[in-house]
């Protein structure tokens, strides 16, 4: 069973007293572990269990994951949105999903539960909880063990088909467009995400990008938490913050966009083994002269494709990341790029005709389609799977 909670309860026992988010209001992994046990708990008090659906929009990073483990330590799923979504998106997300539950810093809200179907709770984090309940109120209780005990004994157990996160990352015709994954998909990316980030010592990752994002979310902060490292949040990114930490030696690894990444290279920041810029797989592919890590991919596809200094001198193509196949689906004049990994995604939520233009199964591997025509030459071939662990860890 590949439950990313019982990896974190077992990280924490080992790493009680070390610190799992830093920043101003850190947090030791037991701290963090009874946060999430309380979360699980106010649930629980409330009657909402496994298989249920939690919604959480937040800008505030500490309180984004102690929903986000919390949630899924009661067995529940989950449901991640951007923060520019606003009234109309929202309520179709908690609709589409069947929400019980709504983690928010938007406001006012009472619009959203009055006209949102399912939802009963509303937990609100740096606003006015007007109709709702704030979460240090949600979070004073006993957790989940009869007992009191923070030992987390009581962790729900999903099995690997199970839903494990419901990431909205945009829209389609108008409408908000969301991914599902399974538990195995969460505990792909976790394990993809640590080989990408590995290093010598203790782990410290730089969120640079919203948790909203599920390659940040899956790939970044959860792969780092997992393997016991710690998780510095900056949920205000700012050049002159990255910048400083790079050159006091504070961060091992930051995901950043294309743009973000342009404003950094503008102030001669020299940290190419701790920025890893992410692009999306669809985008026009370009030879990079820069030593930076450029990591390629989507919801969809989880990360899928990287060009490092060190591969770059050896080959002109991108390659495949860890666990990562490629093939070319030869149904189009030049074909198209598909990629296959522990990571995709189960499916659309909601778009059934879209994930079966997406999706395509071949000998019960599921080939998610990239958009990219399969004859690109700065992408590996058909069958590339290597491993590019110490390449990427410089």
């Amino acid at each position: 069973m590949a439950n990313i909670i019982k990896t974190l309860q077992e990280v924490t026992m080992d790493n009680q007293a070390a610190t799992a988010i830093g920043g101003d209001d850190s947090l030791t992994f037991s701290k963090f572990w009874s946060l999430t046990d309380r979360f699980a708990g106010g649930l629980q008090a409330r009657e909402i269990t496994a298989g249920d659906a939690i919604a959480i929009r937040l800008s505030n990073p500490r309180a984004f994951l102690i929903a986000f483990y919390g949630t899924l330590r009661n067995g529940c799923v989950p449901v991640s949105m951007p923060t520019d979504y606003h009234t109309d998106d929202i309520i179709a997300v908690l609709n589409e999903t069947g929400c019980d539950a709504f983690v928010t810093d938007e406001t006012p809200f009472l619009t959203i539960l009055n006209r949102a179907d399912e939802t009963r709770v509303a937990i609100t984090v740096d606003c006015d909880a007007r109709m709702g309940v704030t979460l240090s109120a949600f979070l004073d209780n006993d957790g989940m063990n009869s007992a009191g005990s923070r030992t987390g004994i009581d962790v729900v157990r999903q099995s690997d088909s199970d839903r494990g996160l419901i990431a909205y990352v945009g829209h389609d015709d108008g409408e908000p467009l969301g991914v599902t994954y399974t538990h195995a998909a969460l505990a792909g990316a976790a394990s993809v995400g640590r080989s990408i980030l590995e290093r010598d010592g203790t782990q410290c990752h730089l969120g640079s990008l919203p948790l909203s994002n599920p390659l940040e979310l899956m790939y970044g902060t959860t792969a780092t938490i997992l393997d016991g490292g710690t998780y510095l949040p900056h949920p205000q990114w700012d050049p002159e913050t990255v910048q400083s930490l790079c050159y006091t030696d504070r961060v091992d690894r930051t995901f950043v966009s294309p743009s973000q990444y342009e404003t950094l290279a503008a102030l001669e920041i020299d940290a190419d083994e701790t920025v890893a810029v992410l692009e999306p797989t669809t985008a026009a592919l370009e030879e990079h002269e820069d030593a930076v890590t450029r990591l390629r991919g989507r919801p969809e596809t989880g990360l899928t494709h990287v060009r490092t200094s060190a591969t770059a001198d050896t080959s002109p193509r991108w390659e495949t990341v860890p666990m990562v196949e490629s093939c070319v689906l030869e149904d189009g004049a030049d074909g198209e790029l598909a990629v296959s990994g522990p990571a995709v995604m189960d499916s659309y939520v909601g778009r059934p005709a879209l994930t079966d233009e997406t999706i395509e199964t071949n000998d019960s591997t599921r080939w998610i389609r990239t958009g990219v025509t399969g004859d690109e030459p700065a992408l590996s071939q058909p069958g590339d799977t290597t491993n590019l662990a110490d390449s990427i860890s410089s």
